[in-house]
């Protein structure tokens, strides 16, 4: 049986991974995963004594309903789907064929943006709309300050907060992204914060992940004050430059709506369903880049019974959530 190291397993990972979210599938991101009490199990198949296949399973317990195996943008390469759980969770590439695979929600964007920073700055900003150049003008008049290498969570939390209040979704806890910051603190300067400011105020702030040849926009937040300052946009411009001139070739956006999900003003097609990413797409895609997708997210049953009665408990408790 083959054993890879840190920089063996990373290495296959980057060479065959998706082009979006290989980072799930590093090593050091199932470091942090253990870190916040998952448990993490890796495998590593192989044929004729050369590596075919990685995956990085985070394995679950299901009170009542057995348990499950998750492989976030995963597996990657030949990975026979075998197990005792009642069944896996999977974020392939391509679309499974197997009998038994069942559309899920969503965990991890199946439809993103991805620029290209091979370009140069000038050719960047003409694929811009005009109106993202626009408010990084606005931005740079107003004297915003970006430090791109923050190093306190703890101040750019409440921006976090007003920014799951505005539209309305849920945020890990704020431990999560503690224990997340000081983790690859630790272990790598992969992952770290971003601010925009103003005479000391924060008025945006992202988790960036750097992995391989590609920047990653994980998480971002911004104030409920002074929007008209429109920090985000010279925030995202300053961090597409040091990605470029730090050496990586592609700026990941980490998920817009699909365009055929959006209203005709929007860029969608005619008739489609207002998605609730709908806002934050159009920020992004103002950055210009190649519309990206894959499959999403997918379960492999072995134990019908059990995954039955899993799926009637979880449509309960969204009912319950929303209620």
């Amino acid at each position: 049986m083959i054993m890879l190291t840190q920089d063996q397993w990373n290495a296959f990972v980057l060479q065959h991974g998706p082009r979006s979210g290989r980072f799930l599938q590093s090593w050091e991101w199932g470091e942090f995963q253990e870190s916040v009490g998952e448990t993490v199990r890796r495998e590593v198949h192989e044929a004729e004594g050369e590596v075919v296949g990685v995956a990085q399973w985070i394995d679950r317990k299901i009170s009542l309903f057995g348990g499950y195996s998750f492989c976030p943008k995963g597996p990657i390469g030949k990975v026979p789907l075998v197990s005792d759980q009642s069944f896996l969770r999977i974020e392939p590439a391509t679309r499974p064929l197997l009998v038994h695979a069942k559309k899920s929600l969503d965990v991890n964007p199946a439809h993103t943006l991805i620029t290209d920073l091979t370009q140069t700055q000038n050719e960047l900003l003409a694929h811009m709309h005009e109106k993202t150049r626009y408010n990084i003008r606005v931005a740079e008049r107003h004297g915003v300050e970006i430090e791109l290498h923050h190093g306190s969570f703890d101040d750019v939390w409440p921006l976090f907060s007003q920014t799951s209040q505005r539209g309305a979704f849920r945020l890990h806890t704020k431990q999560y992204y503690q224990t997340m910051m000081q983790g690859f603190d630790q272990n790598s300067r992969l992952l770290f914060c971003a601010i925009a400011q103003k005479k000391s105020v924060t008025l945006a702030a992202t988790i960036m992940i750097d992995f391989g040849d590609t920047r990653t926009y994980l998480h971002g937040a911004s104030s409920n004050e002074h929007r008209n300052l429109m920090a985000p946009s010279l925030l995202h411009w300053e961090l597409m430059k040091d990605a470029k001139a730090r050496g990586l070739r592609f700026y990941d956006w980490w998920g817009v709506a699909p365009l055929e999900s959006l209203p005709p003003c929007q860029g969608g097609m005619k008739g489609g369903r207002i998605h609730p990413w709908s806002g934050i797409s159009r920020f992004k895609r103002g950055f210009g880049g190649e519309e990206v997708s894959s499959p999403g997210t997918y379960d492999i049953v072995l134990q019908p019974l059990n995954y039955k009665l899993y799926s009637i408990s979880r449509s309960l408790a969204r009912i319950i959530r929303r209620i």
